[in-house]
């Protein structure tokens, strides 16, 4: 059984993937010389035959990683599928084309087990590139005092994230199908419920997702139509921790 399941996400990224798959190989690589072994999980949904063919003869791939197509055309619900598919009972998310420092997985194994079920792991720092050039720090909620007033306007999180596989299996992705119902921002939504559960959002210390920024992705299609975060136990007014 691996330690660590990380789940990949891929659509339409193309050779983008290749560079984010040989990012993945070097986490991996730093956490086998932790003794960590990981698995790969790469979720191919509605994926163009470029990306398909790109991630499925990629040679990082090695025994025990899986590569799943399914046709959900929905991002969250394509994380569950990844979920239900990891082997190992701590589950990390990174987007096809994005990258964390290496790092990231065993830092992050580290401060979940410190904690258990009742956090969820995020990168320390976030490093944009491409069209937005920026950098920032999450909101660690073991040492501050964030407002959660701020959600309802401003996500404080990104989507990579790590946690034991009972917490996804508990509260799972939501479909969002924002052309459909107006709901977006899958991640968010997310988050929101992690803490609407009573569990914490903390960071693994030093480490780094490098966050893609483009003209056009999910991200700008959904503030372009003014996406809202869907209803949920969050905004229902009763009193979390």
């Amino acid at each position: 059984m691996p330690d660590i399941s990380l789940i990949m996400n891929f659509h339409a990224e193309g050779v983008q993937a290749h560079w984010s798959l040989l990012g993945f190989q070097r986490m991996r690589d730093y956490a086998l010389r932790c003794n960590l072994n990981v698995q790969l999980i790469a979720v191919l949904d509605r994926s163009d035959a470029d990306t398909r063919r790109m991630v499925s003869g990629h040679p990082v791939l090695c025994a025990g990683d899986k590569v799943l197509e399914v046709e959900h055309g929905d991002l969250g619900l394509s994380r569950n599928a990844g979920v239900a598919s990891a082997d190992a009972l701590h589950v990390g998310f990174l987007d096809g084309d994005d990258y964390c420092s290496a790092n990231w997985l065993v830092e992050a194994l580290r401060a979940a087990t410190a904690a258990g079920h009742s956090i969820v792991v995020h990168p320390e720092y976030t490093l944009s590139h491409g069209t937005c050039q920026l950098i920032g720090r999450s909101v660690d909620q073991l040492v501050e005092d964030y407002p959660l007033d701020s959600c309802f306007k401003h996500h404080p999180w990104v989507s990579v994230v790590f946690a034991a596989k009972s917490v996804f299996l508990e509260i799972p992705y939501r479909e969002t199908r924002v052309l459909e119902t107006g709901y977006g921002y899958e991640d968010w939504d997310w988050n929101l419920q992690v803490v609407a559960s009573g569990r914490k959002h903390t960071l693994a210390a030093q480490t780094c997702l490098f966050y893609r920024r483009k003209d056009q992705s999910m991200l700008v299609a959904m503030n372009a139509r003014k996406a809202l975060v869907r209803p949920g136990p969050f905004f229902d007014g009763r009193p979390f921790d």
